[in-house]
C-alpha cells in the first residue's frame, strides 16, 4: 500500500500557525476580560502580544473575526462537555437523569469562570452588534440540537420536548448571572426544575 506523502514543512507551518493564533486569542481573552469590548482593539492586541499588526490581520482580518474564533473556543468546549453528559434513558429513570444534567448546568451559574466573566461580555456586545449576535444565536441552536437528543427518550410529543428544551435553556443561562442572588439553594432549585421539566415533556 503506498503511503501518503509527508511534508516536515507543512507539519511545522501548521504547528507555527496554531501557536500563534493561540497566542492571539489568548491575549484578546485577558484584554476581554480586563478591559472589555472597547479595551480590544487589533492593534493594542497586537502590541500585547509582540506581533506585528499585518500578522495579527494575517490571522483575524478583522475585530469582528477575532471575537468569533475567540467565542469559538467556548462555545465548542461547553457544546463537547453537554456531549459528553449521558442521555436520558427513560421516563422510568427521567427524575435522576435530569437532576445529572441540572447540576451541570446550574453549578456553572456558581462557580463563575473566567471565561464566563467574559460570555456576559459577549452578551453585551450583541446588543449592538448583529455579527455577533447571530454568532452567539448559532451557539444556542446547536445546543437546542444537542439538548434535544439527550431529552427525547422522555419526551412523549415533539411538541413537549420542544416546551422543555425551550424552557431548559433560557432558565439556566439566566441562572449563570443571578445564581448568587437567589434565596433557594441549587438543589432546591433543581428538584424544582425537575418536576417543571418532567410534565412538559409528558405533554
Amino acid at each position: 500500500m503506498q503511503r501518503p506523502d509527508l511534508n516536515p514543512a507543512s507539519s511545522i507551518e501548521l504547528m507555527k500557525k496554531n501557536t500563534k493564533t493561540e497566542k492571539v486569542l489568548d491575549v484578546a481573552f485577558e484584554l476581554l476580560k480586563s478591559a472589555g469590548d472597547h479595551g480590544v482593539t487589533m492593534r493594542q492586541v497586537a502590541s500585547t502580544a509582540g506581533m506585528s499588526l499585518s500578522n495579527v490581520q494575517y490571522y483575524y482580518k478583522t475585530k469582528d473575526e477575532l471575537l468569533k474564533a475567540l467565542a469559538d473556543r467556548y462555545f465548542n468546549t461547553c457544546l463537547e462537555e453537554l456531549k459528553s453528559v449521558k442521555p436520558v434513558e427513560s421516563r422510568a429513570t427521567l427524575e435522576e437523569d435530569l437532576e445529572r444534567l441540572l447540576v451541570l448546568f446550574l453549578q456553572h451559574g456558581i462557580e463563575v469562570t473566567e471565561m464566563c466573566c467574559v460570555f456576559r461580555e459577549y452578551w453585551a456586545i450583541s446588543t449592538r452588534n448583529e455579527e455577533i449576535s447571530n454568532h452567539i444565536d448559532q451557539y444556542y441552536k446547536e445546543m437546542v440540537k444537542i439538548l434535544s437528543d439527550k431529552l427525547s427518550p422522555a419526551a412523549k410529543s415533539e411538541e413537549g420536548l420542544t416546551k422543555a428544551v425551550s424552557f431548559f435553556i433560557p432558565y439556566v443561562e439566566g441562572y449563570s448571572i443571578t445564581a448568587n442572588a437567589m434565596p433557594n439553594n441549587i438543589q432546591s432549585i433543581t428538584e424544582s426544575l425537575i418536576v417543571i421539566i418532567s410534565d412538559l415533556l409528558n405533554h
